[in-house]
Formats: C-alpha cells, sequence, structure tokens
C-alpha cells in the first residue's frame, strides 16, 4: 500500500483544482459568445414586451383615437362598386386641376385592413403643369367626406415647356356596413 503523505495530497488538489478551473475557462470562452448573442435576443424581446405593455396601457387613447376617425371616414353598403365611385371623385379634381389623365388601367380589388378598405388605383399616366398638379393633390385633400392618399408619385418633365408627365397611386380608405344616417 502506498501512502500519499499530506504533502503530497494538497500538491494533487492543487493540481485537479487548476485543471478544473483551467477547464471551466476554456468552457466560459467558447460559450462567451452564445450568452452575449441569447442576452441581445433576451433584451430585444424585453423591449417588445415593454411596447406591447404600453400599447396596453394606451388602449382607451387608442380606442378613442379610432372612434373619432371611424366618425370620419366614408361609410358604404356592401353591393356598392367602390372602383367606380372612387375614379369619378378623382377625374372630378382632376378635371377642376386641370390635370389631364391618360391612362388609368382597371382598379385593384379592395384590400380588407381590420374592417377598413383600401382601394389603390394606378394612373400610369398623366399630364400637366406644375400648378394643376399641386392644386390636384391640395383638391384630393380638401375633399370632404373622403380619405385620399396619394402614395406613389413619379414626375418629369416632357419636350413641352412646362409640362410635367408621370404616374401615381391613388388610395383610396373607406369602411362597408350600415352608413349613419
Amino acid at each position: 500500500m502506498s501512502t500519499i503523505s499530506p504533502k503530497e495530497k494538497r500538491i494533487l488538489l492543487i493540481g485537479v483544482t487548476v485543471v478544473l478551473y483551467g477547464i471551466a475557462a476554456v468552457c466560459y470562452k467558447t460559450q462567451m459568445p452564445n450568452w452575449a448573442r441569447e442576452n441581445k435576443r433576451y433584451q430585444a424581446e424585453e423591449k417588445k414586451l415593454q411596447d406591447a405593455r404600453a400599447l396596453i396601457a394606451a388602449r382607451a387613447k387608442w380606442q378613442g383615437e379610432y372612434a373619432q376617425v371611424c366618425e370620419l371616414m366614408p361609410t358604404f353598403s356592401l353591393e356598392q362598386d367602390m372602383s367606380t365611385y372612387w375614379l369619378r371623385t378623382m377625374e372630378n379634381v382632376a378635371k377642376d386641376a386641370s390635370l389631364s389623365i391618360n391612362r388609368r388601367p382597371p382598379s385593384s380589388k379592395e384590400i380588407e385592413i381590420g374592417g377598413v378598405y383600401e382601394l389603390p388605383i394606378d394612373c400610369k399616366d398623366w399630364e400637366g403643369s406644375l400648378e394643376s398638379l399641386l392644386n390636384f393633390l391640395y383638391g384630393l385633400s380638401a375633399q370632404e367626406g373622403v380619405m385620399l392618399d396619394v402614395r406613389q408619385l413619379f414626375f418629369r418633365p416632357i419636350n413641352r415647356p412646362g409640362v410635367l408627365k408621370g404616374t401615381f397611386t391613388l388610395y383610396c380608405a373607406y369602411m362597408r356596413g350600415n352608413p349613419p344616417n
């Protein structure tokens, strides 16, 4: 039998401790990027949670604003064809502003987003002066009882002086159901 002296036991204990600390250091070093990535993900999720809680806390405010917008938004029956209504509105404003809409393909399908409908109208070719374009845009914004939004507008000068040519997409927002009396 061999006996290990207390001095050898201490040296062996110190050696095992050093080896364990070395293994821990290697594991720590290899896991640091994973921990950092998970910490960033945790912080991002924590921010999302805080944002969601803030939205929930402001629910009454958002519901009040939604009710106000719903009162302003036009409401049409489910059977009514909206493309002709909005095209007539757009063409009347364009005529009043002396803006010539030359090519307008058939309207796209209406898009429903949470009870609100949008109908995009693509105008592929229009001509007019800068003043007529501005009058047209102002006329759209000044319309009563409608919600119209020009989201894409492109224009360029053509060979005739003072005349612009371009395209735009007009989005018309409305609700469907029983119109208020």
